[in-house]
């Protein structure tokens, strides 16, 4: 009888994980009974949604209907995941039922707390949804000039490099415009990027320098007003905001016992091999366990737990050799302004610790990286249109 395989999750990491099963089981000829189950009727892959908002992607370039999977032979199900029963292997959805696994994979990427800070909710812009890179899009067409802020509350926050790939492209943006823009970083790291060492956060520190954007360590925000920024001990005016959201557990794991790290904000994950804690089963690769796991909140780190979750999950299936460990290398891409930025971090785990440890340097700024990027991240919506 073939395994059910069963993955929670049309982002980064259930695509990932979806189509590698897929794949390596049609090589083999290995039985698998997939599916994918998620709320949202289109795969949107979102770092491009900057490019939609500063006007070098279209909508439509950046997302493709979920249910096209279905051609690597993935079942789909449109429904939304209410609660996981790891002790039953089964999840609860609020269409279709109860859903039975072998395997299962679960990757349901982070909420936004929006409303965690008053006033965060309210002003400000942001991309961190598609109609939100279209709005910021549009106020950024009309901004004639003075203080734009982005604005980081909280750290860990989806795609730590963001904030500083928007604050550069926007820097040389309005230079060459002529625009009179002050840009500035309010983060409460000490230094930008400061969670991928220090040889990147140098090289983005004096690109910063560079470019004019200046780089504001703040004790912790208290709140969003009209036109200012409220933090711990100090207040900061601004003409436009870019926020960044704070993450939140997403409900279906809020809901599911044993499905909160000892930070709420996050779910268990081993660093060693992604599994849950309590159930070898299970596999938590998304964004909401990459902290517990000793990664950051990411799409590179998410890709990567992915393809481990497959190549473990395949290896007992099959009687394969074991795995002697998760991939010890991974390299980040970003925007670097007009050009490009990649890095590359080695994860060793140390087993004495049961931890890993980051080792991160920069290995290129180019414009034939930014190329490279947004060659590479279209090229991933097209291979599901």
């Amino acid at each position: 009888m073939s395994k059910k395989i069963l993955i929670l999750g049309g982002g980064t990491g259930g695509f990932v994980g979806a189509k590698a099963l897929a794949e390596k089981a049609h090589k083999i000829g290995q039985d698998l009974e997939i599916t994918l189950v998620t709320k949202d009727q289109y795969h949107e892959f979102q770092p491009l949604y900057a490019d939609v908002a500063f006007g070098t992607a279209s909508p439509d370039e950046v997302r493709a209907p979920i249910k096209n999977m279905e051609k690597y032979g993935i079942k789909v199900i449109i429904d939304k995941v209410t609660k996981i029963d790891p002790a039953n292997r089964k999840v609860m959805t609020s269409k279709t039922g109860s859903l039975s696994y072998d395997y299962l994979i679960v990757s349901l990427a982070v909420d936004y707390h929006w409303d965690k800070y008053p006033g965060l909710d309210k002003y400000g812009y942001h991309n961190y949804t598609l109609n939100g890179a279209i709005k910021l899009g549009k106020a950024l067409t009309k901004f004639k000039g003075g203080k734009l802020a982005v604005l980081v509350p909280e750290t860990p926050h989806r795609c730590g490099m963001y904030p500083y790939e928007a604050a550069t492209q926007l820097a040389e943006s309005f230079a060459k415009r002529a625009l009179s823009v002050q840009v500035t970083v309010y983060s409460p790291e000490p230094r930008p990027l400061n969670g991928l060492g220090p040889d990147i956060s140098k090289t983005w520190q004096k690109k910063m320098e560079d470019v004019g954007v200046k780089f504001v360590s703040h004790k912790g925000l208290e709140e969003v007003k009209e036109g200012k920024i409220v933090f711990r001990g100090s207040e900061e005016e601004y003409d436009f905001l870019i926020k960044v959201p704070p993450s939140k557990l997403p409900e279906p794991l809020a809901n599911s016992p044993g499905f909160r790290a000892s930070d709420p904000r996050w779910a268990p994950a081993r660093p060693k091999d992604f599994r849950h804690p309590d159930y070898d089963e299970i596999f938590m690769v998304g964004e909401h366990s990459m902290p517990p796991a000793g990664l950051p909140t990411a799409g590179i780190p998410v890709h990567f737990a992915a393809d481990y979750a497959v190549e473990q999950i395949m290896n007992e299936l099959t009687g394969g050799y074991p795995i002697m460990g998760y991939v010890k290398t991974m390299t980040c891409v970003g925007y670097f302004g007009t050009k490009g930025f990649a890095g590359t971090c080695e994860l060793p785990y140390d087993e004495r610790t049961g931890k890993r440890r980051l080792v991160c340097y920069t290995t290129s700024t180019s414009p034939i990286i930014r190329l490279m990027k947004e060659a590479f991240y279209k090229a991933w919506v097209a291979s599901i249109k």
